[in-house]
């Protein structure tokens, strides 16, 4: 099926099948599946799709080691025996990356498959994104990642105090080892050059000889014939001057022939086979070589160890000083990461009250005139630099008169859900990253129809022209304003 942008409608006769493609979209943004999905008698169950990737998603593929391009395939495998397989852009993966990408390519609203609102991060996102919060969100977490490098920093110098005298004892034992090894990357590179020269030396004399006799020691060489080619056109230039350049260029080549002949003598006369020389080399690339096993990397990763080595010793030798400087950086990035809290703090309590009053509205005309529901913000624990803020968000939500506001999970029948999150995404169709996302709602229609059908009609044709949206309904009001129609239709062949 080519679902194409806009809103496309399935409809069809209850039990004919509708609810599958809904199914088949969970699975493929990491939903559960199980064996019993898999029809009897068949080998396996299979599900693929491909879908258009943002900048998160090719992120997140990049992370994970996958192709990241402007589509993904996606594919998802269960066979009889239990065994399930995932696969990318057809390398295989794991449910886990699965679910993450899935995360940012569709967001299913319905009875059996809703998600999003009872995820304890979507409602902070959703406030923010009706704030429009992106660029104190985006500080808040900067801030957060220097605190906690910082505080990071100051906790290992703070450790490192209960075994200064051990570590300060290895670090000076590194530091020295390795600065007597005195690694160079070009050092090495140029003696296993000159390694394979001395191991080989017979056959690169012989080489470099014939090269010399060819150029200039043989009878006939190039020198030989360059010389007779040069008088030549010096006869020609006593007639004709205008071949006085190639005189010149004549000239030229014999010279640079005669540098080749020195390089081709230079290099048979120092391959005398210089035991000792090679026993040298052998030697220091050993050296070398050892100390690569020993701390990993190449050998400028290795001389840029030491420097940090020799830093931290430096740190550790004046430790009441280092101390010091830490508890400072990370007392500024604490007070950097608060003000950049409260700043997104702000914002969020200015924005919550207008978020649940538009939410309220939005029900209202979904023919949920008498519900309330409120955007809460909590208190997070202090002491952990949460990239996200100084608080969480949670929704709660009252359907019917004379009823306490609770938690959405805990008192939103799946109906009632669908609708409620057709409102949030009315309110917060704009959020960071969403736009791209494919939104699915399953029985967004269920207890309702007339006007207020039409008006749901009306909301979903809306949120389409952002992006895609995919709807399974029984409403003729809602199936009436859709971009384009699927219907579901169930027969039998072959006995089945």
């Amino acid at each position: 099926m080519e679902l194409e942008a806009g809103l496309t409608v399935i409809t069809g006769e209850t039990g004919a099948g509708k609810s599958i493609l809904v199914d088949a979209l969970s699975l493929l943004a990491g939903g559960r599946g199980s064996v019993e999905l898999v029809r009897e008698g068949a080998a396996r169950l299979t599900v693929a799709g491909e879908f258009e990737a943002d900048a998160a998603v090719r992120r997140i593929l990049s992370e994970a080691g996958l192709p990241a391009g402007a589509t993904l395939f996606l594919r998802r495998e269960f066979s009889p025996d239990g065994k399930g397989r995932v696969f990318v852009e057809d390398e295989p993966a794991s449910v886990r990356t699965l679910t993450k990408i899935g995360e940012r390519l569709v967001v299913i609203h319905g009875q059996s498959s809703e998600r999003e609102l009872v995820d304890p991060g979507a409602p902070l996102e959703l406030l923010d994104a009706f704030a429009r919060n992106e660029a104190e969100r985006g500080a808040t977490a900067e801030a957060a990642r220097r605190w906690r490098d910082a505080r990071a920093a100051l906790e290992s110098l703070e450790a490192s105090r209960r075994d200064r005298g051990a570590r300060l004892e290895m670090l000076d034992y590194q530091v020295r080892e390795i600065r007597e090894a005195a690694p160079d990357q070009k050092e090495e590179e140029d003696l296993l050059i000159q390694r394979e020269r001395l191991v080989h030396a017979d056959r690169v004399r012989s080489a470099a000889q014939a090269a010399l006799s060819a150029l200039s020691e043989a009878e006939g060489s190039a020198a030989d014939r360059l010389g007779e080619a040069a008088r030549a056109f010096g006869a020609l230039a006593s007639i004709d001057p205008r071949e006085n350049a190639r005189v010149e260029e004549i000239e030229d080549v014999k010279r640079r022939v005669a540098d080749l002949a020195a390089a081709a003598r230079d290099a048979a006369g120092s391959m005398d086979g210089d035991l000792d020389l090679l026993t040298r080399i052998e030697s220091r690339l050993e050296k070398l070589s050892r100390l690569k096993r020993k701390y990993g990397g190449t050998l400028a990763e290795i001389r840029t160890l030491g420097e940090g080595l020799a830093a931290e010793r430096e740190e550790l030798s004046n430790l009441e000083d280092a101390l010091g400087r830490r508890q400072k950086e990370e007392e500024e990035a604490r007070s950097r990461y608060r003000e950049a809290a409260a700043a997104l703090s702000d914002r969020r309590r200015a924005a919550a009250g207008k978020f649940s009053a538009a939410v309220e509205k939005e029900l209202r005309a979904l023919a949920m005139e008498k519900a309330r529901f409120q955007a809460v913000l909590d208190p997070a624990p202090e002491e952990a630099p949460s990239p996200s803020g100084l608080e969480s968000v949670s929704f709660l939500f009252a359907p019917n008169p004379g009823e306490n506001a609770r938690p959405i999970e805990k008192i939103a029948s799946g109906g009632e859900l669908s609708r409620l999150q057709l409102a949030i995404q009315s309110v917060a169709a704009a959020r960071p990253g969403g736009g791209e996302r494919t939104l699915v709602f399953d029985e967004v229609d269920s207890g309702i129809g007339g006007r207020t059908a039409e008006v749901v009609g009306r909301k979903l044709k809306a949120l389409a022209a952002r992006g895609q949206v995919l709807c399974v309904t029984h409403v003729p009001q809602i199936a009436a304003v859709a971009d384009r129609h699927f219907r579901a239709e169930k027969g039998q062949a072959r006995g089945r």
